[in-house]
């Protein structure tokens, strides 16, 4: 069998004859060698010399590169196109090059759905890895479900959506919420403050926290939510002092995370809350101490998540050293190989299908797997989402986490929790969104909504 660019083997020798061939062989031989080579001719004629280069594969990378979150946002798109990179170095796609399209999402939700609209509606862009914040992604979808687009959305998130044009490559909360508040409830923990940034995710997610202890007997003694990135945070940690809670459950993103933890903890007065953390992955918290020098305040508290750097599977390894070795010492988190992981399980729904059109790909996606760090990924043939393992880590001093927890096998993702009906999530996403005049936070100097007072309140 021949390669495609291979030398075909050279023919046998003819065997040897005592006479040689006659003269009628040598006319017939004459003749023939005219007509092939005249062939030869006409077939080099209607051929094209080099045939011509396929067209690039152009994706979108939708991250932000400036803003408030852009020092969490940078290195997923790092990733990203560590992970395309890695793709071309193969070949590429379908005989493509991938080529990645960069676009800065600003951290503001509305600049990223105009940044969707603006790589989708050319057609050149068919597909998005993209979206950090829950504002971000839930302003993204619907401009990409009505440009009949695919994203792949690589963050945690608070879960109460789907969307049959987004494969989600983070985990669902109980793929990481619910075991990490069972794991606290199993070793003894009965009362809980939850404190959290006042837009969608914490708002969710913690409303499922709720739901959750209320269903175990235990007791939420307070909860809270500060403006989004605001550094006034004495009134809250008083009262999670005054409250004494056996753990302290914090959905705070951002820059609100340093002076929080730096009240709670500055002083050596009082019992030492453990915390755990819904948001902050391992660089997040990196970034939190180089900022507000509040490293030291974290050392002991807990994480959920589903993916440490210390994790040993040699997919890891090898994934953890080429990161360190393009891009420095940053430590590596669960959204950023998830990001990674994303890139790589499209790649691989793009050769099954041998197409690379989204209704291609989400058909081959399903029920796909393959080696990634941390372990094999596995995508959910219903709802396009991972399975995922849980895993409870603690912080050191210098930062990074250590596992103190894994579950025994991996979890179905489920995007709506069970503790309340999918028609009492979509009323309190409705009452949240309409609450903060169409938006997915609660917008600068807006007054604080009340709590629901009762599960799904309108």
């Amino acid at each position: 069998m021949w390669g495609k660019c291979a030398e075909p083997d050279p023919p046998s020798p003819p065997s040897p004859t005592a006479l040689g061939p006659s003269r009628r062989e040598r006319g017939m031989f004459a003749l023939m060698t005219v007509a092939v080579l005249g062939y030869v001719l006409l077939v080099s004629a209607m051929t094209p010399a080099e045939p011509r280069q396929r067209p690039p594969l152009r994706v979108g990378v939708l991250h932000s590169q400036t803003g408030r979150l852009a020092h969490l946002e940078k290195p997923l798109a790092d990733a990203t196109l560590m992970a395309i990179d890695e793709i071309n170095a193969r070949g590429g796609l379908l005989g493509r090059e991938v080529v990645p399209v960069q676009v800065d999402g600003a951290s503001r939700g509305r600049t990223f759905a105009q940044a969707t609209r603006k790589l989708l509606s050319g057609g050149a862009v068919r597909t998005i890895f993209g979206g950090y914040a829950s504002a971000a992604r839930r302003s993204m979808i619907p401009v990409v479900e009505r440009y009949d687009g695919l994203l792949f959305y690589p963050a945690v998130y608070e879960g109460g959506e789907t969307s049959h044009r987004v494969v989600y490559t983070g985990a669902t909360p109980n793929q990481y919420i619910t075991p990490a508040i069972q794991w606290f409830l199993d070793n003894g923990a009965r009362s809980f403050h939850l404190v959290g940034s006042d837009y969608i995710y914490p708002r969710v997610s913690l409303a499922l926290v709720r739901s959750q202890l209320a269903s175990c007997g235990a007791r939420v003694v307070g909860e809270d939510y500060l403006e989004p990135d605001t550094e006034k945070v004495s009134a809250v940690v008083r009262r999670i002092r005054g409250a004494e809670p056996d753990v302290i459950v914090s959905a705070l993103a951002g820059a609100t995370n340093g002076p929080f933890f730096t009240a709670l903890r500055g002083d050596a007065d009082g019992r030492r809350i453990p915390t755990l953390n819904l948001v902050s992955d391992e660089w997040e918290l990196r970034s939190a101490e180089a900022q507000r020098k509040a490293g030291a305040y974290v050392a002991g508290d807990f994480v959920a998540a589903n993916y440490f750097e210390s994790l040993p599977d040699a997919a890891n390894r090898r994934f953890v050293r080429e990161y360190k070795r393009r891009y420095g010492a940053r430590r590596v988190s669960d959204t950023i190989a998830a990001a990674y992981a994303g890139v790589h399980l499209w790649a691989h729904a793009v050769r099954s299908a041998q197409d690379a059109a989204p209704e291609a790909v989400l058909r081959a996606v399903r029920g796909a797997s393959l080696a990634a760090p941390g372990g094999t990924v596995y995508a959910d043939r219903q709802n396009r989402h991972l399975w995922k393992r849980a895993r409870v880590g603690r912080i050191r001093l210098d930062g990074r986490v250590e596992p103190v927890w894994s579950s025994e096998a991996v979890i179905r993702p489920a995007p709506y929790s069970p503790y309340r009906s999918k028609q009492e999530w979509d009323a309190l996403v409705r009452y949240l969104y309409h609450g903060w005049g169409a938006r997915w936070e609660r917008p600068p100097g807006g007054r604080l909504l009340p709590q629901e007072s009762r599960p799904g309140a309108p």
